[in-house]
């Protein structure tokens, strides 16, 4: 490893330890200790061996990471707290354009005086004026760190270099524009934006710009998309990386020969395009080691792919050490590790197992399958521990769908290059990038239909079987035995090992006979009842990062669960409904029953409704009481009633397995729980899942005494705002004798019954 390398790995090393293990006072001390000392060796240690020499580069440059990390804290963060819980009024800059949701529109902005700090805005009622980026702006918000939420630490607005949000209460122009490369860039990203939406089919636009532009605001809010690329383990394509850098300097280069004055054009234009594409970590890296390829052969040196990938990392860092943080950054550097270090000599193994030479027309797919391979040796712990979930299929979606995506890049390119000169030429080339765009959503979609597509880690076995996965794979490595040994035999052995673990944990589910479960979605409700081959569950929303419909359907998998036989909500409020979508989407979901006049003050109705169209989801009203049973499982249904508000119109539950009984009676208030004991018959509760989170609307003494309850679970969010559980609640319920288990302390809670 060169010198460059060694310098910039020890100040990401250094960095990575100020921001997850090392108080900031030990910081500073080590910074005061490391880079003088360092810089003293080095200069001293010219005579010295190399080994040695190349320990004072490392402890100089882990010196300056330290530096780096303990400055930025203090012109960053340390500012940042004097405006916690403020309502100031500042003069901003608007970086990029507005983002608009549902209910909220997102605006990215700078401070225009020191300290210049990036800030998040969110506007929630009024209409906004029309904004560009450039635009300059009086502004009146309340602030709050970026660094926490909720009195929790929280990285992901700090990793983006973001260090305060804001409630917007006013907002008016100036009447000027700041125009920067960032804000200009920004501007034409808006501008390729719109003409792409003009070009392709609403579909295909929303895919074309994710895939072009890294823009995913609509892309995420296709949750049929979204779920098919996930579900194949495709998401990358979408994710500006070196991939599409690589397209975008290939293009230059096909137009103007590899000459320097292209390469210095491509650095320039590679440059704007990471800008214009937002400037995530992934686009960056790309950038910086895709330049320092164009730079080599100028300067007559060899790029060595360690070296490019290190600096990278370090010249990320040292400009933000919270980028640290960013799951896009260890994604995609884990990413970069395995092809730079894995993917060559992988590739030469499967070609000399399988007999074929470097001329061979199947070089191709097994470089793209051995470079599938390496990245995800080296990215499946970090997916699994960000995500709790593997894409079992990626080397088998890469082999399909890599060769369409360049194509389709390049493609989309050029139409909206020829549409600002000429529109119907635009629309004559996007047509061939429309179908490539079509074929790899065709390609996704498929992969879905395979069982076990996407595998949940969660569960002792899936750790375990991952472990042995590297395992048998240094085995292999390191056997003298042949090259085709060496391959197939890690390769069967962990295929062979991932079915028997698959089986392992759907039998450990099978051996109860039944399970309940309140998973940890975060201030929401989501419970799940196996029992045999049935699977129920009792709402679907919550407040978590992930969508409740990815927690459930993670847990579904893990639990050997193909679908789901009956979907109760007990109404629409959003906490307790807004993963139906991507929960549809994911898995088979046989019925879903919903009070007769269910509210659509939330908005989720239409969409709930239009999902289950889509896959044949069958809705039923409950206009009366019901009782369905599926073998030994007996589901009590009581109906709302007519009047009052969604909380007061919520369908209550009664799940029964021979002496077990669970009750879960939603948001319902107090007169509700007294109305259920008066007019019907309820045993002793076993499981009861506390109503409105723990909230002191619910959850009334004399209920609790005609259900004496044995367990109670508060499915709630950490340091929510609405102070749930309420202390009278969980007083009462341990006055009654209740075990109290809570999401946001014991995490998802499972109750297993044995008869």
């Amino acid at each position: 490893m060169r010198k460059l390398a060694i310098a910039c790995a020890s100040a990401a090393a250094a960095i990575f330890l100020s921001f997850y293990l090392l108080p900031r006072s030990v910081v500073l001390v080590l910074a005061a200790v490391c880079v003088p000392s360092g810089a003293v060796l080095l200069w001293k240690g010219n005579g010295a061996p190399r080994r040695v020499r190349a320990v004072f580069l490392a402890l100089l440059g882990a010196g300056l990471g330290f530096a780096s990390y303990a400055l930025h804290w203090n012109a960053t963060i340390g500012r940042a707290v004097d405006w916690d819980e403020t309502e100031q009024r500042m003069s901003v800059c608007l970086l990029e354009s507005p983002e608009v949701f549902e209910r909220y529109t997102r605006l990215l902005v700078q401070r225009t005086e020191a300290p210049k700090l990036n800030l998040m805005l969110y506007a929630y009622d009024g209409e906004l004026p029309e904004l560009r980026p450039g635009d300059l702006l009086e502004v009146s918000a309340r602030f709050r760190r970026a660094d926490l939420r909720r009195g929790e630490k929280n990285n992901n607005y700090i990793s983006k270099n973001i260090y305060l949000t804001g409630t917007l209460h006013e907002l008016e122009k100036t009447g000027q524009r700041r125009m920067t490369l960032r804000t200009l860039a920004s501007s034409c990203s808006r501008r390729i934006s719109e003409l792409t939406e003009t070009l392709f089919p609403s579909g295909d636009a929303v895919f074309m710009k994710a895939l072009m532009l890294g823009e995913k605001t609509d892309f995420y809010q296709d949750l049929p998309l979204y779920a098919r690329m996930r579900g194949a383990g495709f998401m990358h394509i979408v994710a500006v990386s070196g991939m599409h850098v690589a397209f975008l300097v290939g293009m230059i280069q096909l137009l103007f020969g590899a000459r320097p004055m292209s390469s210095v054009a491509g650095i320039l234009l590679v440059g704007f395009f990471v800008v214009m594409t937002g400037v995530s970590h992934s686009a960056v890296r790309a950038g910086i080691m895709i330049s320092i390829q164009l730079l080599a052969p100028i300067f007559r040196r060899e790029n060595d792919g360690p070296t490019s990938l290190m600096t990278a990392l370090a010249l990320i860092l040292l400009v933000n050490p919270f980028s640290c943080a960013s799951i896009s950054l260890q994604m995609s550097f884990s990413a970069m590790a395995g092809m730079v270090l894995l993917a060559g000599p992988l590739t030469q193994s499967m070609l000399t197992a399988f007999g074929l030479s470097e001329r061979s027309l199947l070089r191709a797919p097994v470089a793209t399958v051995a470079a599938s391979l390496a990245v995800l040796a080296f990215s499946a712990p970090l997916s699994a521990l960000h995500f709790g979930t593997l894409a079992l299929y990626s080397p088998l979606v890469n082999l399909l769908g890599l060769w369409a995506v360049s194509t389709c890049f390049c493609l989309g390119w050029f139409s909206c290059l020829a549409g600002l000169i000429l529109l119907p030429l635009g629309r004559i080339l996007a047509v061939p990038a429309a179908l490539l765009a079509r074929y790899l959503i065709f390609v996704a979609g498929q992969i879905c239909r395979l069982p076990h597509h996407l595998i949940s880690m969660a569960g002792v076995e899936r750790k375990l079987w991952l472990l042995l996965c590297y395992v048998l794979a240094l085995l292999g490595w390191r056997t003298r035995a042949s090259h085709r040994f060496r391959v197939l035999m890690p390769v069967s052995l962990a295929v062979l090992s991932l079915v028997f673990c698959l089986r392992a944990s759907g039998l450990r589910y099978l051996r109860a006979d039944a399970v309940a479960a309140a998973l940890d979605v975060g201030q929401g409700e989501c419970v799940c009842v196996l029992s045999g081959d049935t699977t129920l569950m009792l709402d679907c929303g919550g407040s978590n990062l992930e969508n409740a419909g990815e927690t459930a359907a993670n847990y579904l998998e893990a639990a050997g669960r193909s679908g789901v036989d009956l979907l109760v909500l007990s109404h629409l409020h959003d906490d307790h409904c807004n993963g139906v979508e991507m929960l549809l989407e994911l898995v088979p979901v046989e019925e879903i029953i919903l009070s007769p006049d269910a509210d659509m003050e939330e908005g989720r109705l239409a969409a709930i409704e239009a999902a289950a169209a889509r896959h044949g989801t069958k809705i039923t009203r409950l206009n009366e009481d019901a009782e369905r049973a599926f073998g030994s499982l007996r589901m009590k249904l009581f109906a709302p009633p007519p009047d009052g508000s969604e909380n007061e119109r919520c369908i209550i539950s009664l799940a029964s397995i021979g002496d077990f009984d669970m009750l879960m009676t939603g948001d319902s208030l107090k007169q509700a729980e007294l109305d259920l004991i008066e007019n019907h018959y309820l045993p002793d509760t076993e499981l009861l899942i506390v109503g409105h989170h723990g909230s002191r609307t619910s959850t009334d003494n004399l209920f609790l005494e005609t259900i004496r309850a044995e367990d109670a679970v508060i499915s709630v969010g950490n340091n929510n705002s609405y102070g749930h559980p309420n202390r009278e609640v969980l007083a009462r319920l341990q006055a009654h004798g209740c075990n109290i288990w809570r999401t946001d302390r014991n995490g998802t809670v499972e109750i297993r019954v044995k008869q």
